[in-house]
């Protein structure tokens, strides 16, 4: 990519890394040390061909403080190296309002203990309720740009396209049956 031009800004070491990665010898829960040297390995493979391009620890359950703490504070703890925190969030339409207030202060809490920014890397809600998606999705976005000192990055919906029989029937996608898309990613409009 770099010989062609192109530098990604942000490379994400892993994807909802709860527990760690390459399990058993990264599973987190059995030895924390093996997976920061598994974080520091992918960060300083991105670096060594991008010093600007930014390395996300990205986890599952954004609203999850205690998940946020223990794996966060034991990679740092054991030497970890990245620079951005990187959240996912998936909640239903009747319990979207309070895990957005959750995942906020979870990501006041990150900043504040760890000093690192936090991008919500992954959104998405059920397809059929597009009306209760779109407020979801207009309320983090809001509410991630409005973090203190600019340290919340962004939010991403994840597979906005997909429809509901897309990959065995993902059903948290922005697009009907049909092919067209429903009201939902209008709530990144400003």
């Amino acid at each position: 990519m770099q010989s062609k031009g192109v530098t990604p800004d942000w490379v994400q070491i892993g994807n909802e890394t709860n527990d760690g990665m390459l399990w058993n010898d990264g599973k987190a829960s059995l030895n924390m040390q093996n997976y920061a040297w598994l974080i520091n390995t992918g960060n300083n493979a991105v670096k060594s061909i991008s010093t600007g391009t930014k390395t996300i620890v990205h986890l599952a359950n954004g609203y999850d403080n205690s998940v946020f703490v223990w794996n966060i504070g034991g990679l740092i703890a054991n030497g970890a190296t990245f620079d951005i925190i990187g959240m996912s969030l998936y909640p239903s339409s009747t319990d979207w309002a309070s895990k957005v207030t959750q995942t906020i202060s979870n990501s006041n809490d990150m900043i504040s203990r760890y000093g690192k920014p936090v991008m919500i890397t992954e959104i998405g809600m059920d397809y059929n309720q597009p009306a209760a998606a779109k407020s979801f999705v207009t309320d983090i976005k809001t509410k991630v740009r409005n973090i203190s000192g600019g340290k919340g990055l962004g939010v991403f919906y994840w597979e906005p396209q997909a429809t509901p029989s897309y990959n065995g029937g993902y059903s948290k996608g922005a697009w009907q049956a049909d092919g067209k898309p429903t009201i939902a990613l209008e709530g990144f409009l400003n």
